[in-house]
């Protein structure tokens, strides 16, 4: 009896796996076209003009190879909303654009600087399909002349763009890592100065991508774009330094410089209200391994010690140059103001207000100390 039961429950259990549907989905994958990028612009008479880059699978014929054709398409659409331009691209795809695999959304800068990048923006955080970590930028000129190039290693140019984008920050320290997540928080917090990566054209014969420098977003709409050469003492202060290089000049002998990689960069900042006035103040810690000598030999503790003062020096030279240009443009996107708010929202509340005016004239004392943790395969001193 009881092995009779156990057969009939067995039975039952397959037969109800049976009805379990395989995916909630009725799509088949031949009915979706996967988008990988999309490029936002603004026409002319104010329109919407939507680039989005589709990928294109390899051919499976006999005999060709899968590198004889690219492996994107791009479809342009145009409307006078960002939905109806999604909508649009089944009439030229044949397909219904699936959203969950985009690598990037780059927004035009015109587009950038007359409209509210939240407002545009808005269909990707309300839709289920787009993830939030999709990578954002800000381009110079036309975005879709962005996704037109063709990749260099990458498979396709979202791809390209998306790893460019990355490493740039991580290794060269020339821009941050940005989506629409990272959007979304900045602008919603108490000081919603906001930056977002920036990508543009080289003016080489190959004419190159590259990711270098930040769109400093305010009021949710493009108003500064920082140069590279600058971002890397926002890094610095933001605590978001992960690997650069620093530069200093051989004393007496023109165009000759010793570089040195930074492996590590810690910031501490301290924020006090002193008689109603913030008091702000920084201290970066980090190390540092020798990669070029050319003038310094370091035969003691004490060539050591002046020798890494000069790299102090150094990048204390480019914090004080970014923070120079963003109370220039009071464009507060170090995090000062959302400090306060944290330790006291009573004295953030009496600041806001008139936070900008008050942030351009904010006296700020950066202190930064290296330590030399590797000289290479070479001993202290220049090889001839």
């Amino acid at each position: 009896m009881k092995k009779q039961t156990g057969i009939l429950l067995i039975a039952s259990l397959f037969m109800s796996f049976m009805l379990l549907t395989g995916c909630w989905s009725k799509y088949e994958l031949t009915e979706r076209g996967f988008v990988m990028g999309v490029a936002l612009d603004e026409t002319k008479d104010g329109k919407i003009e939507m680039l989005t880059q589709i990928y294109r699978p390899a051919s499976v014929e006999t005999g060709k190879s899968a590198t004889t054709q690219t492996s994107s398409v791009n479809i342009h659409t145009q409307d006078d909303t960002v939905m109806e331009a999604v909508r649009d691209i089944p009439i030229h795809l044949g397909r219904k654009a699936q959203w969950s695999h985009t690598r990037v959304i780059i927004v035009g800068e015109k587009l950038a600087r007359n409209q509210d990048l939240g407002k545009i923006l808005d269909i990707f955080y309300r839709d289920h399909e787009p993830r939030s970590s999709v990578k954002l930028l800000i381009s110079k000129g036309p975005a879709h002349k962005m996704l037109e190039k063709h990749p260099l290693i990458e498979q396709t140019t979202a791809q390209q763009i998306l790893r460019t984008e990355e490493f740039s920050y991580l290794n060269a320290a020339k821009t941050m890592d940005t989506s629409l997540l990272d959007l979304l928080l900045q602008q919603e917090s108490a000081h919603p100065d906001t930056v977002l990566s920036y990508v543009y054209s080289n003016s080489n014969p190959e004419q190159t991508l590259s990711t270098a420098g930040l769109a400093l977003i305010k009021n949710g709409k493009l108003q500064k774009v920082m140069p590279p050469d600058k971002v890397e003492g926002l890094l610095a202060l933001r605590n978001e330094y992960h690997s650069g290089v620093l530069e200093i000049p051989c004393p007496g002998m023109k165009g000759d410089k010793e570089t040195a990689e930074v492996l590590s960069l810690r910031t501490a900042s301290k924020v006090t209200i002193k008689d109603g006035n913030p008091v702000v103040s920084y201290r970066i810690k980090g190390e540092l391994a020798i990669t070029e000598l050319k003038c310094t030999a370091i035969a003691s503790k004490k060539d050591e010690q002046a020798f890494l003062e000069k790299f102090s020096a150094a990048l204390l030279r480019q914090t004080s140059a970014t923070l120079k240009f963003l109370q220039k443009n009071k464009l507060e996107v170090i995090g000062i103001g959302n400090q306060i708010y944290r330790q006291s929202p009573g004295a953030w509340h009496k600041l806001q207000p008139d936070w900008d005016e008050r942030f351009a004239e904010l006296p700020i004392n950066v202190k930064i100390e290296f330590k030399l943790v590797t000289v290479g395969t070479m001993n202290s001193k220049p090889a001839s």
